[in-house]
């Protein structure tokens, strides 16, 4: 087209190509001012965004630094020994206290926590078509821990399975027959809990384990499951098989010399004491 248009105005005469000619600069002149500017605009844009995205990785880095040192009984450091992607990352740790998950939700632990524990384990059962989940609660031989009475029991499911029905019924020597309740976690994982009354069920040096055991099925990968017991003392309180003393981690990555923050991480991490559990990660800057 723009050839066809300049054959037409070379084939009229010169005096009236001339005003084409200067219009066509004028109208050109107009659209390559906007043109370069928004190029301007949109070169910075993925600068910035690049920038963005290294200071990010930076503070990932201080975070997985201060991960790394806690689970090898190391003070993290205030700050990385070295720039990453050209940022300085600052990191300060801070020590909250003893925690457990119970009910998809974080519980700051008892004093006499570790009178109990609790265990989680998942077959196929062939016989079944289904999984069997396996809940089990650990009397500990702590010195002065008796007969401890049990209030209840429950498991988080690996997401995209749920429990089957009346399959507790199913196991003869579990802590209850009868249908748990049910509830969904934030994720939309499903979670299942069994609530005693009295006569309450109970662990003892005598009888030092007890289970709950019932099926389930879905599809997806086995992960992110967990289960917990509540003891009906309250120095013992909640005790989940996801517990342990929880960190929160704050990694800022800053501009060297000036100090500017592009970006900032904050993580809250429990460790377990063989495993780190990311509870809380959030991106504010």
């Amino acid at each position: 087209m723009i050839i066809r248009l300049l054959k037409k105005i070379v084939s009229v005469e010169t005096g009236q190509a001339l005003p084409v000619v200067l219009c066509m600069l004028v109208f050109g002149g107009l659209l390559i001012v906007p043109s370069v500017n928004f190029i301007s605009t949109s070169v910075n844009s993925v600068r910035v965004g690049e920038n963005k995205t290294k200071a990010v990785y930076a503070a990932e880095a201080g975070v997985e630094y201060a991960i790394w040192c806690i689970q090898n009984s190391q003070t993290p450091p205030a700050e990385l020994p070295e720039n990453i992607n050209g940022f300085q990352v600052s990191i300060e740790t801070q020590s909250i206290g003893s925690y457990t998950v119970y009910l998809g939700q974080l519980v700051q632990g008892a004093a006499h926590g570790n009178y109990l524990s609790v265990t989680s384990d998942i077959v196929w059962d062939e016989s079944a078509s289904a999984y069997k989940y396996t809940i089990t609660v650990n009397w500990q031989p702590e010195q002065g821990s008796p007969k401890i009475s049990i209030e209840e029991v429950g498991a988080r499911l690996p997401l995209g399975y749920s429990y089957q029905v009346n399959s507790a019924s199913r196991f003869a020597d579990n802590l209850s027959l009868l249908e748990p309740n049910h509830q969904v976690d934030s994720q939309g994982a499903n979670m299942v809990n069994w609530v005693f009354t009295s006569p309450y069920p109970y662990v003892s040096e005598s009888q030092p384990q007890k289970t709950q055991k019932f099926y389930f099925t879905g599809t997806g990968d086995l992960e992110g499951y967990y289960t917990w017991v509540v003891a009906r003392r309250g120095d013992i309180g909640q005790v989940g098989e996801v517990s342990g003393e929880l960190y929160r981690i704050t990694a800022t990555a800053m501009r060297p010399g000036t100090g500017t923050v592009v970006s900032r991480i904050v993580a809250d991490v429990m460790y377990t004491g063989s495993a780190m559990e990311i509870i809380y990660w959030q991106i504010t800057d």
